[in-house]
């Protein structure tokens, strides 16, 4: 008989200490920038915060795990210029709303500009600012600094640019 009850102690010890419970969940930042510039260089800087995209991040924050890009899209929108207007080179950079260190997180090259006008063009994602990216919105504040910057060939250079980074976020919380 005390074999049997020991045997069920331990047995109910170790189901308490290796319970956990995790939980997958999508979270799509978001980030509209406003490029209207008489030259052909633009810079624009805007902040996200993880919480204000999902309720799920809210209420988990303090057992959030990990945070991967599954996919990283821009629009261009209210865009007035040439047909043969189009962006050189330009970079979504990502560093702490503090103002440390921007890290990349993507680059356009060569996009012309009325082609792709109001098309959803998907964009690799630089390994190095995704880890930042994942720092940052795991970080005590979930916020970081997105800027956007970059050169066109004519100007002035008129659009609007709307990033959406679809992120597979985890949470993990021990229940004993």
């Amino acid at each position: 008989m005390k074999k049997t009850i020991l045997v069920m102690l331990l047995t109910l010890l170790w189901l308490f200490t290796a319970c956990e419970f995790n939980k997958d969940f999508m979270v799509t930042l978001q980030k509209d920038f406003t490029v209207h510039y008489n030259g052909t260089s633009y810079a624009q800087t805007g902040d996200v915060n993880g919480n204000d995209f999902s309720d799920d991040f809210k209420k988990y924050r303090d057992d959030l795990k990990s945070l991967e890009i599954v996919k990283l899209t821009y629009i261009i929108s209210n865009f007035t210029g040439s047909a043969t207007q189009k962006i050189n080179s330009a970079t979504l950079e990502v560093g702490d709303p503090a103002g440390s260190a921007l890290t990349n997180l993507a680059s356009l090259s060569n996009v012309l500009l009325a082609a792709v006008a109001g098309k959803e063009e998907e964009i690799v994602v630089d390994a190095k600012g995704e880890n930042k990216l994942e720092d940052l919105l795991l970080g005590d504040e979930s916020k970081a600094r997105l800027v956007f910057s970059g050169t066109a060939n004519e100007a002035p250079v008129k659009f609007t640019i709307k990033f959406k980074i679809q992120c597979k976020v985890k949470y993990e919380k021990k229940l004993f």
